[in-house]
Parts: C-alpha cells; structure tokens; sequence
C-alpha cells in the first residue's frame, strides 16, 4: 500500500486518488452512516460517564457505587464501542471490495508493525481492534478500574491497560499479540479511555467524512 500523495484518508489508505472503481450506491452509504452512527452513540455513553475522556478521562460515579458495578459497566461500555468500531470498519471494508477492482483484505485495516506509511486512522485503531480481539475469549484481563480519589458524593476512577494479559490473537498483517501495540507509545495505551477520545473525536470524525468525499467522485 503505497502513499498516494493525497490528503483523503481512504486514498492514503488504498495507495491512489483514483476514486471508486464502480458506482457508490445510496444503499452503501446508508450502511456505513448507520454503522459510523452506532459507533458515535456508544462514544458518546462512554465518554458520559467521564469527566473529560480526551483528557484525564477519569471515570465519575455516585460516592457510594459499588466498585463490581463500576467496573462492569466500564467495561460493557468499552466493549460496546470497540465492537461497533470493528463493525464499521469492516462495512466500510466490504464497501471497497465492492466498489474497487482490487481486494481489501483485513491487513489493509491491521498494518503489519513496521507499516509506518499506513494512515495514522488504522495504526492507532490497531490497538482498538485488539482490545476487540482480546474481549472476545470472555474476559477482560487486560484492563482494570482503579480508585483514583474522592470529593464529598463523587468518586473517580481510572481505567487502565495491562500490556502482560493482552492475548488478542493476530489478524490482517499482524504476526503476534504483541504487533496489536506496535503503533502506540505504552504510555498512550496504558490509559484507554483517553486514547479512545482523541482517536474518536480526531481520527475517526475525519475518517468517516474522508469516505463520504471518496464516495461522492462515482455516485450511483
């Protein structure tokens, strides 16, 4: 996957500007907005229960909420938004297959570790599509909610990432586990749930519009 030279995410990401090979249909894009707006509904019920998820991303609950409860539903939450995620970028996937003369497999989405070229949209989401991949065994041993403090009727806890219980199982480019974590500084992932905001309201916002303009250069 070459660099197109282009500033749309999805050229970048498939190595030329030459736009959809076979017309877009409403029905292809009535798929993906419906996905892009499953993934912004669980955004936004994640990021509600934060004071700011693209900052401290400190998780705020009633003084006397019950630390299992508070876990869970992080976690549920969490799940929620990184499955939706997947969800849509593999809709958007099936849309290039069928619009392009060419195969979009999964590694086009999982940059193999040393893909420093792929678009920033799919080296930071790697790390998302692990946690996806990781949560699918059934548990969530690599994520954990910690006391951070307390005021008089809140608590505040944060959720961190444990790269030693991390055992997604590769796909797409990726040989091992551990290439699920290759295009994120440790510190960036220790703390999910910032990363999770600013790849959200940065990465993703532009990545959905950068679809739609691709779209628009062969209409149905």
């Amino acid at each position: 996957m070459a660099n197109s030279g282009s500033t749309n995410t999805i050229d970048q990401l498939l190595g030329h500007s030459s736009g959809p090979s076979n017309p877009v249909t409403d029905r292809d894009l009535t798929r993906a907005r419906s996905s892009a707006y499953i993934v912004h509904g669980n955004f936004n019920k994640l990021a509600g229960m934060c004071d700011d998820i693209s900052t401290t991303g400190l998780v705020v609950v009633a003084a006397d909420a019950d630390l299992t409860d508070v876990e869970n539903e992080v976690y549920r939450r969490v799940h929620n938004y990184v499955s939706s995620l997947y969800s849509y970028n593999e809709q958007i996937r099936q849309i290039l297959n069928k619009r392009l003369n060419q195969h979009i497999g999964k590694d086009y989405f999982l940059p193999a570790r040393n893909n420093k070229a792929a678009p920033e949209y799919v080296r930071r989401g790697t790390f998302l599509w692990g946690l996806r991949n990781d949560f699918q065994h059934g548990d969530y041993w690599c994520l954990s909610v910690k006391f951070e403090r307390s005021t008089d009727d809140r608590n505040f806890y944060h959720l961190y990432f444990r790269k030693r219980d991390f055992e997604a199982t590769p796909k797409g480019d990726l040989d091992e586990s551990g290439d699920y974590l290759s295009h994120a500084p440790d510190s960036d992932q220790k703390y999910p749930l910032p990363y999770i905001g600013d790849f959200h309201r940065n990465l993703f916002s532009e990545f959905e519009s950068a679809f739609e303009s691709w779209c628009s250069q062969n209409r149905a």
